[in-house]
Formats: structure tokens, C-alpha cells, sequence
């Protein structure tokens, strides 16, 4: 399954990647503010602003699972996310290891940002492949729901945090 997602944040591309994107501060209030997660960890984070710049963060989210998911993976789930990104391109690629059933779920996606008249543009390109004969596609909607719930509320928190540190960029404005 792929969907994309896509949210425009009121400031520019070097702000976005630099002062938002890969910073510990509105990482830590994202996932414990925001999303709410149990857990949030930011294991490794490599390169600077300008160059090729790897993270790898663990994380516990707090979603409640349907019952045929609680059943697969029990009350917790913890994964682990490994991205890279190259400024060449402008995007961030990453990939999603569950700490359960991390053989048969792939999830992996393409994110970038691009300008438009409010600011920039965030988008998304997610897959998901759940393996589990009979409910794969049950586990995979459940997913794509909560990622898309999360990218929803990620881009209301972004753009409070952008209005709160200053990092409106000067020829936006915010609607």
C-alpha cells in the first residue's frame, strides 16, 4: 500500500530542514507533546545543516490497536526509524523497523519540502507491506490511518512551533 501526505508549513526550505526538521527540541515536544507517544528517542543524529545529515530515532506510540492487531504484536510496540538526508536532493528517505513481527512489516517512505506561495510544502510518499496471512490488509489500513492521524496533527504542532520560535520566513505570512 502507498499513500502520500501532504501539509504546507508558513516558512522557508533552509528553516524547515535546519531549525525544525533535525531539531532536538521540536522532535522531543512532536512526539511527546503533540503525538503523544509513550516513548521518543533520538538514537544517533549525524551530519550538518548543508550536508548529507542521518538520524535514527526509537519511538513508542500510544495508538490504540484493533483487536486483531493487539493480538499480533500484545499492548506495546516500539520502532525504530533510520533516514537519510541529501541535500542534493532535498529529500529525506527512511525506513521503519517494528520491534515485532519486523519480518513480515515493511515501511518505508521519500519526504521532502517544496515552495509555494504560504511557505513550503511537505510531502510524503509513504509504503506500507504488512505480511500476515488473512489480516496484512486489516494491519496495513491501521496504519496508514494512524500515520495519516499523526501527519495531521504533526502539521498543526509545525506551524504553532513556527509562529512560537519566530521562524515565520520573512515573505510569509501565515493564514
Amino acid at each position: 500500500m502507498q499513500f502520500t501526505v501532504r501539509h504546507v508549513f508558513h516558512t522557508d526550505l533552509d528553516t524547515y530542514w535546519n531549525e525544525i526538521f533535525f531539531s532536538p527540541e521540536y522532535n522531543r515536544r512532536l512526539y511527546s507533546e503533540a503525538l503523544g507517544f509513550k516513548g521518543f528517542e533520538v538514537v544517533e543524529l549525524t551530519g550538518e545543516p548543508g550536508g548529507v545529515r542521518t538520524r535514527t530515532m526509537r519511538t513508542e506510540p500510544a495508538a490504540e490497536a484493533p483487536a486483531v492487531v493487539k493480538k499480533l504484536i500484545g499492548d506495546t510496540l516500539t520502532y525504530t526509524e533510520k533516514g537519510t538526508f541529501d541535500p542534493s536532493t532535498g529529500v529525506w528517505t527512511y525506513d521503519i523497523k517494528t520491534s515485532k513481527l519486523s519480518d513480515k512489516v515493511t515501511i518505508a517512505g521519500r519526504l521532502w519540502a517544496e515552495p509555494v506561495a504560504a511557505g513550503v510544502e511537505r510531502v510524503a510518499e509513504i509504503g506500507v507491506d504488512v505480511r500476515v496471512f488473512g489480516v496484512g490488509g486489516a494491519i496495513e489500513k491501521f496504519i496508514e490511518k494512524t500515520t495519516r492521524d499523526s501527519y495531521v496533527k504533526a502539521s498543526q504542532f509545525t506551524n504553532d512551533y513556527i509562529r512560537e520560535k519566530g521562524l515565520l520566513a520573512g515573505r510569509v505570512e501565515a493564514t
